[in-house]
């Protein structure tokens, strides 16, 4: 009779076990479904981000683009020269004023030499 006992009292435990393994097999699987979903919602929201990003990058370049332009213009001799005669009181020095100085001599005694870099 013991033997009977015995196989009563496992039963039971075997048909649980095998219950539960099924049950935690699920619940696992309904975790990672989850974490795979969310990681996606938070793909796609990083995306999002990211082109908004790059559009106002381009943005930005355009406008850096813009006032490099307009600094060039503006520093132009055609337009610097007139506000420096007007506000500055300047002029572009006649020839008979310019002095031409001679290039110091190199260290060494050696001549300079102008096409060398």
């Amino acid at each position: 009779m013991k033997r009977r006992t015995e196989k009563r009292h496992s039963e039971p435990a075997r048909r649980w076990r095998g219950r539960s393994i099924v049950a935690a097999g699920l619940v696992g699987f309904v975790m990672v479904a989850a974490v795979v979903i969310w990681r996606r919602g938070y793909g796609v929201t990083q995306g999002v981000e990211l082109r908004t990003l790059d559009r106002q990058r381009m943005q930005l370049e355009a406008q850096k683009a813009a006032l490099e332009r307009v600094v060039r213009d503006e520093a132009g001799r055609g337009r610097l020269g007139p506000v420096a005669e007007s506000r500055l009181d300047m002029h572009v020095p006649p020839d008979s004023e310019v002095i031409v100085l001679p290039a110091p001599p190199a260290p060494g005694g050696a001549p300079r030499d102008r096409a060398a870099p």
